[in-house]
């Protein structure tokens, strides 16, 4: 089982940019971790990872500038 999310696995996990079997495992242990989940929740709807786009107002991943620079 993995450790808990810290915060560069949670960067990642939430960019989906791990290592297939490490995101599966993170998946598996979301499942059974509460503090984890909750932590995946509160990072993953922060204002500044997403905004709102469109007639319909959907949900848009916001790159981050130092992603933008490189």
């Amino acid at each position: 089982m993995p450790r808990h999310l810290n915060e560069s696995t949670l960067d990642g996990y939430l960019a989906r940019s791990l290592d297939p079997p490490e995101l599966r495992a993170y998946d598996a242990h979301l499942t059974s971790c509460l503090s984890c989940a909750l932590t995946v929740e509160r990072e993953g709807l922060a204002p500044e990872r997403w905004e709102r786009r469109g007639v319909l107002g959907r949900l848009v991943s916001v790159v981050p500038a130092e992603r933008l620079a490189a």
